[in-house]
């Protein structure tokens, strides 16, 4: 398992990775967050640009204290997820916490009340994931 640098800053306070695909026949990490993001700079222009410049701001300031769950809560009945959020009704990236490592798994539109079980299993799925292939010391953090 790989992961990609998101947002990060040199003398930023948090590093922001993205959980990537082994690379295609092109070379390339297929990354679920980074796709996701450049998909909806077309469909939601104005969401996107709020979560991107988010994620730089975290990354840069590290996160609002006192903790502001408008833009970064802790996801009820999963075990460790979060999610960024562009507004209300808007984006949501999930993550979860590896010691100082903010770690993404994918992104979604919100169309309801609550996250969408299937999004919260792949956000669990992923997490499970990441931290089994650390603890097989197959875990690749690539550089940008």
């Amino acid at each position: 398992m790989k992961t990609l640098v998101v947002r990060s800053r040199v003398k930023g306070r948090l590093v922001i990775r993205a959980i990537a695909s082994e690379a295609d026949d092109g070379g390339k990490d297929p990354c679920a967050v980074l796709k996701f993001m450049q998909e909806q700079l077309n469909a939601w222009p104005t969401e996107a640009v709020k979560l991107g410049a988010l994620l730089a701001d975290i990354a840069e300031n590290g996160l609002p204290c006192p903790h502001d769950d408008t833009k970064f809560k802790k996801l009820a009945s999963t075990d460790g997820l979060f999610e960024f959020r562009s507004s209300a009704q808007g984006l949501r990236v999930i993550c979860f916490w590896d010691e100082q490592l903010i770690i993404c798994t994918h992104g979604y539109v919100k169309e309801g009340q609550k996250a969408p079980k299937n999004e919260l299993d792949r956000g669990q799925r992923l997490m499970r994931e990441y931290f089994e292939a650390k603890k097989a010391g197959a875990l690749t953090h690539a550089e940008a």
